[in-house]
Order: C-alpha cells, then structure tokens, then sequence
C-alpha cells in the first residue's frame, strides 16, 4: 500500500497510534450497521483498522480521488 505526501496530513493519532477515518458519503436508506460492515470490510481487503463515519451525499469536499462503488448493497 502507498501513502501519498499529502495523505499523511489525514493520518491521526490516539494513545501513540496512527488512526484511520474513512469517510463515506450514503443515502439515507441504509441499515445502522452500515458503518461497521465497512469497518469490518476495510480491516478485511486493506489489513488496515480504520473508523468509518456516515456523511451525506454531497457533503465531502470533491478534492481528491473519488472511488464511486455503484454495487448493490443486497
């Protein structure tokens, strides 16, 4: 896995470690175990433990790389 120079200013620590937050931009019509489904799912593909927070859609700044999953949730 790369970490881009830029990439490193979004990198947190609690307790002398580097936290993770994926921000993820849904709808409305999800279920409340969304969040840790993608937890779950990050930890899995990325061997990376990471937070992940709910945003609306719209609302992260269009900055950067987007990756646009249009797969069904069922």
């Amino acid at each position: 896995m790369f970490v881009h120079p830029e990439q490193v200013h979004a990198v947190t620590q609690h307790e002398h470690l580097d936290v993770m937050t994926l921000h993820a931009e849904v709808g409305d019509q999800h279920d409340s175990s969304l969040a840790a489904n993608l937890a779950a799912t990050l930890r899995e593909v990325c061997k990376l433990r990471g937070e992940v927070v709910l945003c609306a859609p719209g609302s992260l700044p269009a900055d950067g790389k987007v990756i646009d999953d249009v797969r069904s949730l069922a």
